[in-house]
């Protein structure tokens, strides 16, 4: 058949584009290493500190001597920052007695970025020290790859999220075992891999199998989840983009609720359409599990051009329709995001900027504004952290 002949060429074509991409943008030792470094001010601003405070401990002998570039300059690296936390008694996450936040960032609609708001959030927390599991439940699996991912090698994997959920295996009993390290230290995964798709279609055949059997098809990531939530602060879920199974697992799963949206009058309506089918979704779990409830649900502004008249007026608009619901601080389009992308990063994971420094510095720093609004929500959960929430002056007491 034409066709079939055609789709192979065409696929092994982009196997091979992809490992020269894969070869372009990673490591020559093709895993993924963690090479950043962040100046005094950055590292303290993460630390809650001042450059001046973390001088002070250092030269008091409360931390170890501090690395030093070429031009004399102090910096950090993200395991200095959490040892510096170790020595200092910082913990920015939550009690031993309390439970992980389940945070998932989800919208039905296409080119709504996602993936990347998730990706940036996880290591955004990362710098802050929170320990963070990052579960990509999404069978396209870009969450997965912008970790390192290499998902051939999980195939033959029978620890896999996939196998996890699936109604049809036995032997896939823990979910702890599908996590997988990072280049982060303080940032896990479990990754998506070639056989969620498979899934989706196994957990909705639950539906012959009545009530019951649907019931703990809708929450098997949720019980799964129990296993871990006292080994980390935070667990970002990555979803589908659509109401399956897999997506239904996701809002079961959840604590808080993140939406993306663009400033567009299309991605503002199809929105819409995702809230009611969540709101449908909810009450039909409610038949079957009346505990399933979210701390926070917001609505973060994404990819938006404060230049553009059109976006400005529908960023106004979204602000009076989603009230008190919506992240203050919009994320801006930038192309330090974009080409960070390219090379399967994060804003936080480049040490060089694509463009001016000025460009890249204003970027993050209006990550690191939008994602504190979100950080807060997330401490709200955590009653040993209630008293400190409105407290946005940076601690200077070494």
């Amino acid at each position: 058949m034409l066709s079939a002949q055609t789709l192979d060429a065409m696929i092994v074509a982009c196997e091979n584009a992809k490992s020269v991409l894969r070869r372009a943008a990673i490591d020559p030792s093709e895993r993924k290493t963690l090479n950043i470094t962040l100046s005094a001010a950055v590292a303290a601003a993460y630390l809650d500190r001042t450059p001046e405070g973390l001088a002070k401990a250092e030269a008091r002998g409360r931390l170890p001597a501090p690395k030093v570039a070429s031009n004399g300059r102090r910096f950090y690296t993200v395991a200095d920052m959490i040892a510096i936390r170790e020595a200092l008694g910082i913990r920015p996450g939550k009690a031993d007695d309390e439970r992980a936040v389940v945070v998932a960032v989800q919208n039905f609609k296409g080119g709504v970025s996602k993936s990347t708001t998730a990706k940036h959030l996880a290591d955004y927390l990362g710098l802050r020290g929170y320990r963070v599991l990052v579960v990509d439940c999404d069978p396209q699996a870009s969450m997965s790859v912008m970790f390192d991912i290499n998902l051939e090698e999980l195939i033959d994997e029978t620890h896999t999220l996939s196998n996890f959920l699936s109604p049809q295996m036995d032997d896939a009993d823990s979910f702890a075992k599908t996590i997988r390290h990072t280049a982060w230290p303080n940032i896990d995964i479990c990754p998506a891999n070639l056989g969620l798709q498979d899934t989706e279609w196994e957990l909705t055949a639950t539906i012959e199998d009545g009530p019951s059997a649907i019931a703990d098809a809708f929450r098997k990531l949720r019980f799964g989840l129990e296993e871990v939530r006292g080994d980390y602060d935070v667990i970002i879920l990555d979803p589908p983009p659509a109401m399956g199974f897999l997506g239904v697992n996701t809002l079961t799963a959840a604590d808080g609720l993140l939406i993306p949206v663009p400033a567009r009058q299309l991605d503002y309506l199809s929105t819409i359409h995702f809230m009611q089918t969540c709101r449908e979704a909810l009450e039909l779990i409610s038949k079957f599990d009346p505990t399933i409830d979210y701390g926070f649900i917001r609505v973060v502004c994404t990819m938006f051009q404060p230049n553009r008249t059109n976006e400005a007026q529908m960023f106004q608009v979204m602000e009076k329709t989603y009230a008190g619901q919506m992240i203050k601080t919009p994320i801006l389009l930038s192309e330090e995001i974009k080409n960070a992308g390219v090379l399967m990063s994060s804003i936080y994971e480049v040490n060089k900027p694509y463009g001016s420094h000025q460009t890249f510095t204003r970027c993050r720093d209006n990550l690191n504004t939008v994602f504190a609004e979100v950080e807060r929500e997330i401490c709200k959960q955590w009653p040993s952290r209630l008293a400190q929430i409105g407290t946005d002056k940076l601690t200077e007491a070494l």
